[in-house]
Formats: structure tokens, sequence, C-alpha cells
């Protein structure tokens, strides 16, 4: 099996490309000096490659999974590295329909996990896998039926007349799974972690982590909203939403993850970040903060000194939603403006515990998933000349108009220019010794070539040392495009 991956070595102006077999990560690799794609073939244009036999394969990525399994893998290309033991864990939409009808938007899909556990010291695999079953999932499942309202559109039969008034959303838990504290969760951003049983996948309920979080258990279903008085919320039954994304920081041991909820008047988000001990989960800070935006940021970054948001020029219409005309992501909009980056001091940072920054900027562009943001002293000079790097997978400019709500249907293909192509970006961020952090400049990267889903390897999240960028990559012109040609 040939396996296929791309390295970016982000902090250089110009690319090269290098043929490569192998990269391991020295226990302190050097700092990002220039960028390099790495790949075992050369790079083949979007075209060439997006044919019949190819957009087979491509929809069957989008037919719903036929079960849930349990086996042992016996067919193993190769030999497992003795010294490779471990799980692997992913989650992503496995269930598309109900009733013989298919879900409005792919997004709208059923949380579905699976796990292949490694063990290399006897040369063996194991894949399991199974749906997160919420308790929403198993009444629709039961009644073969779309019974709940969906964050993308997909909703119960019956038009407004059905769906007025009733603001209860499913949690379809389809976006991410992560683990700390000796426990996993499945997650979706606008509702709480579902637990996960980590040998058998089976669904442990919803976690609050102790009664920290509100549960949504109430008339109003879980709507994230809050009254600003937090006995109200519960006494309504007002939920919180929960990151799908939260950042571990093995610096410090800590899992880092914020949990927030709307204002009333959808002027603010009421925030709380929390930070628990990657290996017993205990709570160690909890900071609280209010962000001036009307909607959630999808990622957000650690540094080791600060927490880090981008927040995307957006508008929400909630009217259509109340009325039951359509679905939150449907009455989302983007503005034209530019996007606001937003730094909030951690425990024991350079700045007072919580003390909040916002860099307002007159760039239009669109930040979706960030890889990795870190501190450093630029060109190894003092501390008075200290940077942030952030890099982030981004739309390079987005106008006013509609959000992801336009790109729908059965099988999504991202070559109709519905969605703008993905690049890479890096923003610095000067951090004046005697004075507010403040926007350096934003460079695009990989020649701008069409990517998502930027990552590092986690044990250097937040950290200098860090040097290699993995994402998927789709092509070298810029273009969104099906599918990725390969995966770093």
């Amino acid at each position: 099996m040939l396996a296929l991956y791309q390295a970016v070595d982000a902090a250089s102006p110009r690319p090269n490309f290098v043929a490569a077999r192998t990269i391991m990560h020295a226990t302190q690799p050097p700092p990002l000096s220039s960028v390099r794609r790495c790949c075992s073939i050369a790079m083949l244009a979007s075209e060439e490659v997006w044919n019949s036999k190819i957009k087979r394969a491509w929809t069957k990525a989008y037919a719903s999974a036929l079960g849930e399994y349990d086996y042992q893998i016996e067919e193993v290309e190769g030999s497992l590295p003795a010294n490779l033991r471990g799980t692997l864990f992913r989650n992503g939409p496995g269930n598309f329909e109900r009733g013989g009808r298919r879900y409005e938007h792919v997004l709208d899909g059923d949380g579905y996990v699976c796990a292949f556990a490694i063990d290399g010291t006897k040369s063996v695999a194991h894949f399991s896998s199974k749906f997160v079953r919420t308790p929403e999932f198993e009444a629709e499942e039961a009644a073969d039926q779309v019974l709940y309202r969906n964050t993308f559109g997909t909703q119960p039969d019956g038009g407004w007349r059905t769906n007025l008034g009733n603001v209860q959303l499913k949690n379809p838990a389809n976006t991410n799974v992560q683990a700390w504290g000796g426990k996993l969760y499945a997650l979706w951003e606008a509702a709480l972690p579902v637990r996960l049983d980590r040998f058998t996948l089976a669904s442990r309920g919803s976690e609050d982590f102790g009664g920290i979080l509100r549960s949504g258990d109430g008339p109003l279903g879980g709507l994230t909203v809050t009254t600003g008085v937090a006995t109200i919320d519960r006494v309504l039954g007002l939920g919180q939403g929960f990151t799908a994304h939260p950042r571990p920081d093995p610096q410090r041991a800590v899992m880092v993850g914020w949990a927030w909820a709307a204002s009333v008047d959808q002027s603010d988000l009421q925030v709380d970040v929390f930070e628990w001990g990657l290996q017993y989960g205990e709570l160690q800070h909890r900071t609280s903060l209010t962000m001036n935006a009307a909607t959630a940021p999808h990622d957000f970054v650690i540094t080791d000194s600060y927490y880090l948001w981008v927040h995307n020029a957006m508008a929400l219409r909630v009217a259509p939603f109340v009325l039951g005309n359509a679905g939150p992501v449907e009455c989302l909009r983007t503005t034209g403006r530019g996007v606001t980056i937003q730094l909030v001091s951690r425990p024991d940072g350079p700045s007072s515990h919580g003390e909040s920054f916002e860099l307002h900027t007159d760039d239009p562009y669109f930040a979706i998933h960030h890889a990795c943001a870190f501190e450093e002293c630029e060109g190894g000079s003092t501390e008075l000349h200290r940077v942030l790097r952030l890099y982030t997978a981004a739309w390079p400019k987005v106008g006013e108009g509609p959000f992801l709500g336009d790109w729908g249907g059965a099988v999504p293909l991202f070559s109709d220019g519905r969605i703008p192509a993905t690049q890479l970006f890096e923003t610095i961020i000067e951090l004046p010794r005697d004075g507010p952090p403040r926007l350096q400049g934003k460079r695009v990267l990989v020649d701008g070539a069409c990517i998502d889903h930027p990552h590092i390897d986690p044990r250097f999240e937040g950290d200098a040392r860090c040097r290699y960028i993995y994402m998927s990559y789709c092509n070298a012109e810029g273009n969104s495009g099906s599918p990725p040609l390969w995966w770093g």
C-alpha cells in the first residue's frame, strides 16, 4: 500500500517540492523555516483523476453505513511495527436517510464512530464501529422517520405548520471524537458532548462534566441561549454548546475546551473556557468571557499565553428558523466585512488572566479550521520582538450572501463553484512587551493550493518547536474541486 501525505514547513515565502519516504519527528524538531510539500508521486491536476470511476467511489463515501461492526482485520499488507500500539478513533456522518427520505444536507448525517485498534507486539489489528446513539437517534431509528429539526435544513415533514415554534435541534454528534481524563467523547458544537465507552463505543449519555455545563433538559429543549441568570437558565432548560474542536496542551498536560450560549437578543455570546487534566480529567482552570459575535466560531487555537478565535463576519436571521421555514445554517449570511481576531489571556499568561484583546480587520476572509498557533521571538531576537503565528485553512474572500446552506444535495461536489477554494494562511500578530497585541500581516502558503483540515503532531500543540503541517490536498491551481488527491 502506498501512503501519500503532504507536509508543509510553513514559515517560508517560497515552496520547494521534495520526495520523501519517511518523516520522523525528533524530540525537539527544528523550528519552521521553509515551505515544503512532500509527496511520493508527481502532483496531478484534479481533472486528471476526477473520472467516472472516481466519481462512483466518491458517491459511495456519502452512502449510509449498513450496520455496526466488530471484527479482527485479517488482511494486512506488510507488517505492523512492533512498537505501534494504540487505537485510532474517527467520527463523521454515517447515516443520511430515514424512511426512504434523504437528509437535506450531508452534515445533518448521524454520527458514526470507528475505532482501529492496533497491537504491533502481537501483529493484530481490530476494527469496530457504532452509531452515536443519542435519544434522538434512537427515536428516529424506531419510527424510521425524521422527527427532529436539524442544523443544515433537514426537518420533519409538514413544513412550517409542523415546525413553527419548534426550536429544539437534534444533536447528530457527528463532527469529532476526542479522549481525555480516561473518557471518550463524540462532539458536535451546538450541544453537550456524548460520552462513549472507550472499548465498546456504546453511548453513555450527555456529559455535563459534573454539573458545570447546563444539560438543557427542560421546556425549551436545550436551546443554546442564556438569559444571563444561571438559575433562570436552568429552570427554563436552556442549554450550552460545546466546541467540537477541543485542543490538547501537552506542555501543561491539559485539554482545553469551551462552552457557549447566545444572549437572548443574539448580540453576543457568553463563553466559559475550561482546562482539564489530560490524564485524570480534573478541572484545573475556568475562564469566563463575552464574545461580541452572533455566532460561535467553529474552531479555535491555543498558545502558551493565549486562547485565540477568529470571528467571521456573519449575520443570523432567526425569524425563518423560529417560523419553521429553515434550519439555522440556512439563516446565516456572510456580510462581506473583515474578520475579528480575539485573544484571551490564559491562566499564568503575560497579561491579566482573562484579559481580552480584539483585533479588527478589513480583510473579508472566512476562517474554517486552524492548524495551530504558537509564539516565538521573531528572527531569534529578544523578548521585545515576540510574535504569534497562526496557521488557518480559510476561504480567501467572501462577499455578502448565503453561507453553507447553498451547498447541499445527496453528494457534495465542490467543483460547482458554490464554495470558494480553501487555502492555507499564516497570520502574524505582534506581542509587544509594553502594549496590546497588534496585527502584523497575513500571507497565503503552499502557492495558494486548494487544501483543508490542516493538522499538526498534537505533541507540539501551541509549541514553537512544531515543524510540519499535514492536510488534505485537492489541486495546485487553487480551485475548489473534488476529490482530494491525497491526505497528509
